[in-house]
């Protein structure tokens, strides 16, 4: 806990964050915050949990890429059953102003979201380089991009995240650091790839018609692999958008309270938890975009959805929601 009581920016903003005088009068908003948190937990826990079952059921993808959607499914689980939670328990002793657990709920809120937010911010960024890796590589891809060579890479971005949120808790310029590396590194990595597989996939659809993929090779099983591919692009550059949009407020507000000068305003400090509350919204979201955006996976998760009402023996009523709910995002996706 050395930060909290030598870098003085940081102690100083943990005071903000827990003051008894600052949080006086937004007692209600805390309390709607911590609510929305609980609500969201739910909603992320089911819709990933769900997703986590349902992609060992889709065979379409290839399984390093898998993996990777499946770890990204995984943090988005855990931001649910840990993150959000903790946040609520955090928002609650500012309502009481219990002063000292309210610093210690945050420390280990901070922790744990911090990784979960680098792990995905890394996962999606490999996502991005893998579909480039399968556009540039082609046969080769499958020799290359292997599933123990992908269970490395996910392992290290675990270990890596891990390690500097611990070296955060004594050195909290360690944690801006690697924040801004990090981001600016997945920003660019991926602007880099989608910018290159448009290209890429623009210049095949001029010269060999818009569903082919690779040159001089026009069979059908090389069609449908063109055909997921791009659903799958298009998947990942929507969970990227859905990121960015969730992310920036918080990022933006962070920096305000960070570049401080003085005390900052109640409201700013209202704004931030609630911008947080954004940032965790991210996972709940995603499940819905597999969903509308790919079909193999929706499918796979009307599946598990219909077997787990049949072992809890549901009527046929709430059998019929699950087929408008899914139906629905046929709809969309068409």
């Amino acid at each position: 806990m050395a930060n909290y009581s030598k870098d003085e920016n940081q102690e100083t903003m943990t005071d903000f964050l827990c003051s008894p005088e600052l949080t006086a009068g937004i007692h209600g908003e805390l309390r709607w915050a911590a609510a929305l948190n609980i609500f969201m937990s739910i909603t992320a826990f089911i819709g990933n949990a769900i997703v986590v079952a349902a992609l060992n059921k889709v065979s379409s993808l290839h399984p390093p890429s898998k993996l990777l959607f499946r770890t990204l499914a995984a943090t988005d689980l855990c931001v649910g059953i840990i993150s959000q939670p903790l946040t609520a328990v955090a928002l609650m002793p500012e309502v009481k102003q219990y002063v000292h657990v309210c610093r210690y709920t945050s420390i280990v809120r901070f922790s744990i979201s911090y990784v979960l937010c680098i792990v995905s911010l890394l996962t999606s960024t490999a996502i991005n380089v893998d579909r480039l890796c399968a556009l540039s590589l082609k046969i080769r891809y499958r020799q290359i991009m292997t599933l123990k060579r992908t269970y490395v890479i996910v392992a290290i971005f675990w270990v890596i995240s891990i390690v500097f949120a611990v070296l955060s808790l004594f050195i909290n310029s360690i944690r801006d650091m690697y924040s801004s590396v990090v981001l600016v590194s997945c920003v660019a990595i991926s602007a880099f790839s989608y910018g290159k597989i448009f290209l890429v996939l623009r210049q095949n659809k001029d010269k060999l018609g818009p569903r082919a993929l690779w040159q001089r090779q026009a069979n059908q099983a090389v069609q449908l692999n063109a055909t997921l591919y791009r659903k799958t692009v298009y998947t990942i550059l929507w969970v990227q958008m859905a990121l960015i949009i969730c992310y920036l407020p918080y990022t933006i507000i962070t920096l305000l309270l960070r570049f401080r000068t003085g005390r900052p305003s109640v409201w700013l400090l209202v704004a931030w938890r609630y911008a947080g509350t954004l940032l965790y919204f991210n996972s709940s979201l995603n499940p819905v975009l597999y969903c509308w955006k790919m079909r193999a996976v929706k499918n796979a998760m009307k599946e598990t959805v219909q077997q787990i009402c049949c072992l809890c023996g549901c009527t046929r009523e709430k059998m019929k929601c699950v087929e408008v709910i899914f139906g629905a995002c046929h709809k969309a996706e068409s």
